[in-house]
C-alpha cells in the first residue's frame, strides 16, 4: 500500500506538472469509487482549475480554484497517470480528468479499492477521515506526546505505530524500518515504552520518512508512484521484506511474524525478540525432559501433544473425530480413545493422513498464538514430535533434535509404564526424524544419565543465548 513517502512523491510530481490546469471534463468509470454524491462531484470539478496539491498523512488533496478539494486515498494500488490526447487508456482506468489541452489525468486502480471525496477546502480538516488522523512525525516537537499516547495502548508497539489516530504517516514498510533502527522489539507493548524509546521512535520516524521522500518512496511489486517515477528507497530498506536474509548489523537471520494481521520483519538478536526453539525426536527419546529443563531456566514452553490432548476435549473436535473414525472412537465416559485411533491409523495410512490434515493446522495455529504472546522473552520452547512431518520448520529459529538408542527408548517407555512397548516403538517406523536430522540446528545425545542431559542442555542454552 502506498505510504506517506509514496503519496508525497505523487503530490510533488503532480504539483510540478498540473497546477493551473483547467479540468474541462470528468468521467467516472467506476462510480463506487466516488464517496460523495456523484452528480455533485462531476459538476463541481468540471470547469474548475487545479490550484495546488496537498497531502495529509496518506491522503492526497487536489485543491480546486472554486473552493473545493478532492480528497483521494490510493489504498492498495491507486496511481495517477497523464495520458496524451491519442494515447490508449489502461483497462484499469477508473476516473478521467480531461484537461484544457486535451490531455487526460487518469486515476488507475487495479483492485478498485481507492476512494475520492469532494469537500469544501475550508472544511478539509473537519472531514471525518482527515479529522481523526493524528499528527505527522514532522509535526511532533516533543516525544512526550507519544509517551502519553502509548500509555493507554496495551497492543504491540508495531500495531501502535500503524494506528494513524496516534501518529499518521507510518505504514507497514516504514514501521518495520523504525522498529529495526531503534532496536525496539516490535512485540513490546506500547504502554511499556520509556520516554527515551519514544524519543528514538520519533527521531527514526522523521529520518526514515524524509530519506524515503528524497528517494521517491519505495517501488514494491506492482506499485509505482507515477508514470516514469520509480521510488528507490526499497534499495535502502533494512528490515521490510528481508525475511530469511542476514541482518545488516549482526548477520543473524531476519525473521517474519504476524502482528495484528500485518507481516512484521525483525532481527531477533538486535531487537531482543525471543528466539523460538523447536524440540523434536523419536518417541521416548527424551524430548519432554529436554523441554522441562528449558522450562526450569524460565523459558515459556508448550507441547504439541498437550495441545492435541486439549483438542480431544473440545466438543466440535470430538464431532469431527466421530465423523472420521465412527462412534467407536469414544470411550464409555465419552472421552476420545487414543488407543483406538492409534490402531486405526497403524492399519490405514489414508486415515492417518486425514487425521493429520485435520490436526496439524489447528496445532500450528495454537503454537503461533503461544509464540506471539511470549515474544518479549529470551526464548520460547515448543516440543513437536512431528515437527518435520507437519512442515513446521519455518516456525523456529533453532531446532533441537533429541537422539536416543532403541534400548534407551525401551527403558523410557517402561518407566512410563507403557502397556505395549512394541506397538509404541512401531510408531517410529513412520517417523521422518532420521531423514531430517541434518536439518536440526543442534542434536542432543540422550543415552546417558539425567545429569549428563542437564549439563548438555545448560551448555546449549548458553550457546543459543550468546549466538
Amino acid at each position: 500500500m502506498p505510504e506517506l513517502p509514496e503519496v508525497e512523491t505523487i503530490r510533488r510530481t503532480l504539483e510540478a506538472n498540473y497546477v493551473n490546469k483547467k479540468i474541462v471534463k470528468v468521467e467516472v468509470l467506476y462510480e463506487r469509487m466516488i464517496k460523495s454524491p456523484l452528480d455533485e462531484f462531476i459538476n463541481k470539478v468540471t470547469s474548475s482549475t487545479i490550484s495546488s496539491f496537498g497531502r495529509r498523512g496518506k491522503y492526497l488533496l487536489i485543491n480546486l480554484d472554486n473552493g473545493y478539494t478532492i480528497i483521494s486515498h490510493l489504498r492498495m494500488e491507486g496511481k495517477y497517470f497523464l495520458r496524451e490526447i491519442n494515447e490508449e487508456l489502461s483497462k484499469y482506468t477508473r476516473v478521467i480528468f480531461t484537461l484544457e489541452n486535451g490531455s487526460r489525468l487518469c486515476y488507475e486502480d487495479v483492485r478498485k479499492f481507492g476512494i475520492m471525496y469532494l469537500t469544501p477546502t475550508t472544511k478539509v480538516n473537519e472531514f471525518e477521515e482527515i479529522a481523526k488522523l493524528g499528527p505527522e512525525p514532522f509535526e511532533i516537537k516533543d516525544a512526550s506526546y507519544l509517551h502519553k499516547a502509548f500509555k493507554n495502548k496495551k497492543v504491540e508497539i508495531k500495531a501502535a505505530l500503524l494506528d494513524q489516530t496516534i501518529m499518521t504517516g507510518l505504514g507497514n514498510i516504514y514501521a518495520d524500518e523504525v522498529c529495526f533502527k531503534t532496536k525496539i522489539n516490535p512485540f513490546k507493548k506500547a504502554n511499556t515504552l520509556t520516554l527515551k524509546e519514544c524519543e528514538d521512535i520519533l527521531k527514526a520516524s522523521v529520518e526514515t520518512l524524509n530519506d524515503a521522500i528524497k528517494s521517491g518512496g519505495s517501488t514494491i511489486a506492482t506499485y509505482h508512484p507515477a508514470k516514469g517515477v520509480d521510488g528507490m528507497f526499497q534499495t535502502k530498506l533494512l528490515a521490510y521484506g528481508k525475511e530469511g536474509k542476514k541482518c545488516p548489523v549482526c548477520a543473524s537471520t531476519m525473521r517474519k511474524a504476524i502482528i495484528k494481521g500485518r507481516g512484521t520483519t525483525y532481527c531477533p538478536h538486535c531487537q531482543n525478540v525471543a528466539l523460538v526453539i523447536g524440540i523434536t525426536g523419536k518417541i521416548a527419546s527424551g524430548k519432554s525432559t529436554v523441554t522441562k529443563l528449558f522450562k526450569e531456566k524460565g523459558c515459556p514452553t508448550i507441547s504439541s501433544d498437550e495441545i492435541v490432548t486439549n483438542l480431544y476435549k473440545e466438543l466440535e473436535f470430538k464431532k469431527k473425530l466421530i465423523e472420521m473414525f465412527s462412534p467407536e472412537v469414544l470411550n464409555d465416559d465419552l472421552s476420545i480413545s487414543k488407543g483406538y485411533i492409534k490402531n486405526v491409523i497403524n492399519l490405514n495410512p489414508n486415515k492417518k493422513k486425514e487425521l493429520e490434515e485435520l490436526v496439524h493446522p489447528l496445532v500450528r495455529a495454537k503454537i503461533e498464538s503461544f509464540i506471539s504472546s511470549h515474544m518479549n522473552e529470551k526464548m520460547v520452547v515448543v516440543e513437536v514430535p512431528l515437527l518435520f512431518e507437519a512442515g513446521f520448520e519455518n516456525l523456529f529459529d533453532v531446532i533441537i533434535g533429541v537422539q536416543a538408542s532403541s534400548l534407551t527408548q525401551i527403558n523410557h517407555l517402561n518407566a512410563r509404564k507403557s502397556l505395549n512397548v512394541a506397538k509404541d516403538l512401531k510408531l517410529n517406523e513412520s517417523s521422518q526424524f532420521d531423514k531430517n536430522a541434518k536439518k536440526c540446528t543442534y542434536l542432543i545425545d540422550n543415552n546417558y544419565s539425567l545429569l549428563d542431559l542437564r549439563m548438555n542442555v545448560d551448555k546449549l542454552y548458553l550457546l543459543i543465548l550468546n549466538s
